[in-house]
Order: C-alpha cells, then sequence, then structure tokens
C-alpha cells in the first residue's frame, strides 16, 4: 500500500468543483489515479488496481516503461514541441509508412477525434461530395460527423443517423448515413443508393469487442472500390495491436 497523496484534501470534492461532471469524461467520480507501472495503476488512496484500459490505447508498453521513459527524458533535454518539421517527426513516419499497407504519407495530429475529422474532411473535399457513411456502434472521436448512432436508445432507421448529443445541428445529422456494422446486404443496398452523395465511409475494422465476420470488410472495400468511395480505416484502437500494420494487416484488406 502507498500513502495517500491528500490525507486533508477532499481530492474528490475539488474534482466536482473544477471539472465538468467531476472527471476527465470518461471513468466517473469513483477513481481517482496517483501512478502507474507497467499493467498497474493506483489511486489515490495508494489501492493497487489493474489497469485494462491502458490510457483507451495508447499505452502498448504499460505505463512507465523504462525504456519508454529514457527516450522521453533524452528528448526533453533537447526540446519537446517546435511547430515546425523536426528529425524525429520524420523519422517516425517512415516507420509508419513502411508498416501500414495503405499509407504514403503522414499527418500527424494529437488525438483521434482530429485524425477522423480530417480524414472525413479530405474524403469530401476528393469527392466533392458532403455526406459519409459510418457504421452504426462505430466511435471515432468527439466531432460532430462521428457522434452518431453509437448506441440509438430506439431501433435503427437506417440509414438515418442519430446524434449521440445535444449542440449537433441537424444538417451534420442530414450529412451522415449510417449502416449496420457485419451487415453486408444492407451495406451494399445503401452505398448503391446513396454513392452519389458520399465523400468517404468510415468504419473501425475491429468495432472495440464486435469483430468483423465473414467477408464483411472485403465485400465493403469491393463496393467502395467500385464507385471510387475513399474507405477510411479508424485504426486508433488496431493500429499497431493486431499487427505491426494494424487490422488492415491482420485481415488483409487494404483500404
Amino acid at each position: 500500500m502507498e500513502p495517500a497523496i491528500s490525507s486533508k484534501l477532499d481530492l474528490f470534492d475539488r474534482a466536482q468543483r473544477l471539472l465538468p461532471g467531476g472527471s476527465l469524461g470518461n471513468l466517473y467520480k469513483n477513481v481517482l489515479i496517483h501512478r502507474g507501472q507497467g499493467s498497474h495503476v493506483w489511486d489515490s488512496h495508494g489501492n493497487e488496481l489493474i489497469d485494462y484500459l491502458m490510457g483507451s490505447g495508447p499505452l502498448l508498453l504499460g505505463h512507465a516503461h523504462p525504456a519508454i521513459v529514457a527516450k522521453v527524458q533524452a528528448q526533453v533535454a533537447t526540446g519537446t514541441t517546435f511547430f515546425a518539421s523536426n528529425e524525429p517527426a520524420i523519422r517516425l513516419a517512415e516507420a509508419i509508412v513502411s508498416a501500414v499497407p495503405c499509407a504514403e504519407q503522414i499527418r500527424f495530429t494529437c488525438t483521434g477525434t482530429e485524425a477522423t475529422c480530417y480524414a472525413m474532411r479530405v474524403a469530401r473535399a476528393f469527392r466533392g461530395r458532403d455526406r459519409v457513411l459510418k457504421f452504426e456502434g462505430g466511435y471515432h472521436g468527439m466531432n460532430e460527423y462521428a457522434l452518431m448512432s453509437q448506441a440509438p436508445v430506439q431501433p435503427p432507421d437506417f440509414p438515418a443517423a442519430l446524434a449521440d448529443s445535444a449542440g449537433i445541428p441537424t444538417a451534420i445529422c442530414d450529412d451522415v448515413l449510417v449502416a449496420p456494422f457485419n451487415d453486408v446486404d444492407t451495406t451494399t443496398r445503401i452505398l448503391e443508393e446513396h454513392h452519389d452523395t458520399l465523400g468517404g465511409v468510415i468504419v473501425e475494422p475491429l468495432q472495440r469487442l464486435v469483430c468483423p465476420q465473414g467477408d464483411f470488410l472485403s465485400r465493403v472495400r469491393e463496393v467502395t472500390a467500385h464507385y471510387g468511395i475513399p474507405l477510411i480505416f479508424d485504426e486508433v484502437v488496431t493500429g499497431f495491436r493486431l499487427a505491426y500494420g494494424g487490422a488492415q494487416e491482420y485481415y488483409q484488406v487494404v483500404p
């Protein structure tokens, strides 16, 4: 057991006062983390817990891995954020392009929300069309086009999109189509009916705990390729995990 980091101040009350909903938006008031090491974290009361979240993805080697700590410390000593091209970024871009089958060039972002927002924007610009098709239950971050039909409370009427948050304009809802994940026939029908209005299709190739069934991904790839619609794989979860080249390497379907 480790000593609590605050024996006099109620951190939960402070969080409630300072943070919307009393949290950072994911886990609520039941846990407040002090530190992490490997696959474990310690809360503010010194309790040791197994961390099954791992930062929601990026901590492939666990918390505070010695090799990563050493590299980060060495880089901090020479500077971190330059807002300009730099050698570490170029080397990392080369490594990613060599690993990921579809990759040709890299645009770095700070979050998955930004990455999917840019990807959908580029697809719409390339096609000159405004609409995007996503799949029910797919999570693509917190931008307006992504926050649609993640967990609809009423039976879906495909391809209509249901906004997951207040404040999303109706006009954006009209520009998002939703298809059922793993339903090849319904997805194909929607693509055939709306291909002239679609700028792109975005999908999590492995939808968290829901695996793609049969030839679902390859069929989606075939139909989008037939109509010239960009297919976007959101690999925030699967990239460098299912395989070094991500889900596209693992499933042998290249977007």
